[in-house]
């Protein structure tokens, strides 16, 4: 008698226990590998050297259902990790990744991340919020919003939306987490937000910033040397400058250019009569991406007398609409 109700409890404890992660695996490799599993935020949760074809665990841990960072080798992945079991098998050539097959088992969150990666990726005409948007949960949403920051950055209604979904509990998670801080930087560079100041040399050395203009409208293009489109819109920029040009609006141009020499090869070529500056910083690391959510240039701005941002993202005859817009407002 003893003995049945020593199995039932355990029959009843093994039922009732709560399940954990455990990430283990027999990979095929061509080398000794290191796996990481990483969080957003860098934590460490596993860290080994791996040998091809022997078993690897990370024994029971328990984790939050979360976008993670896993690396095999120089192979990189974002995968969501409920806490469960999770099983790896396969090959894995992590400097030819074509030639990598890995099987996932107990993935299921992370399957439907996949499903709706692709869906947003490969609808008609490109990326398709639309498409997902309301299949799917805040998580997996907010983990394609996170590996693919550079299209997100300047979709404000978006991100609005995806943030109004969200619950309490929703926000335990690192990635929703991201999506908040980036809900927060789009605050910043919404219309209506103040213009961060800033301080740059023109081609003489001679420094200026938002405090020389006070009280005039502003037109701030981000360009490059480098950047075709850029150079096009520019020659747009000279009709509408000769057409609008006043004591009440000046027009900025700011190089992201890494080269100094290539910003002032590009000046002479496309004789620019208004102020020019130069970013030393460059593109990948301007400040500037960031201050007014761009992602990618021509980027062309307006301010107004109050030195708050009036419009963004403009091009071709927008620029002069919206300067004559501000100019009506009077």
């Amino acid at each position: 008698m003893r003995k049945i109700l020593l199995i039932f409890s355990l029959i009843i404890i093994s039922g009732t226990a709560k399940a954990q992660f455990r990430l283990t695996g027999k990979i095929r490799t061509l080398k000794p590998i290191i796996v990481s599993l990483t969080d957003l935020n860098g934590e460490i949760i596993y860290y080994d050297t791996i040998i091809s074809g022997r078993e690897f665990s990370t024994g029971d841990k328990e984790i939050r259902e979360d976008l993670y960072k896993l690396k095999l080798g120089e192979l990189e992945k974002y995968i969501i990790f409920e806490n469960t079991p999770v099983n790896i098998k396969g090959f894995l050539d992590d400097t030819r990744p074509e030639n990598t097959n890995l099987e996932f088992s107990g993935t299921t969150l992370n399957n439907n991340f996949i499903n709706a990666t692709d869906e947003f990726k490969k609808s008609a005409g490109g990326q398709n919020w639309n498409a997902i948007e309301d299949r799917y949960n805040p998580l997996i949403l907010s983990s394609i919003v996170y590996t693919n920051k550079d299209y997100f950055f300047t979709k404000e209604e978006i991100i609005n939306n995806l943030v109004n979904k969200l619950n309490e509990s929703d926000k335990q998670s690192v990635v929703i987490c991201e999506l908040l801080k980036l809900k927060s930087v789009i605050d910043h560079y919404s219309v209506g937000s103040a213009l961060v100041d800033f301080n740059l040399p023109d081609i003489n050395g001679n420094y200026f910033s938002t405090a020389n203009f006070k009280g005039k409208y502003i037109l701030l293009d981000f360009w490059a040397s480098w950047c075709g489109p850029c150079r096009a819109e520019m020659k747009s920029l000279h009709k509408i400058y000769e057409e609008l040009k006043g004591d009440d609006l000046i027009f900025i141009s700011v190089s992201l250019d890494d080269s100094r020499s290539d910003w002032i090869k590009a000046l002479e070529t496309d004789n620019i009569p208004w102020l020019a500056l130069w970013d030393e910083s460059g593109f990948n690391k301007s400040k500037f991406k960031e201050q007014f959510g761009f992602s990618t240039i021509p980027f062309i701005a307006l301010i107004d007398k109050n030195g708050k941002l009036a419009a963004r993202n403009l091009r071709g005859e927008n620029v002069k609409n919206e300067i004559l817009k501000l100019r009506n407002r009077k």
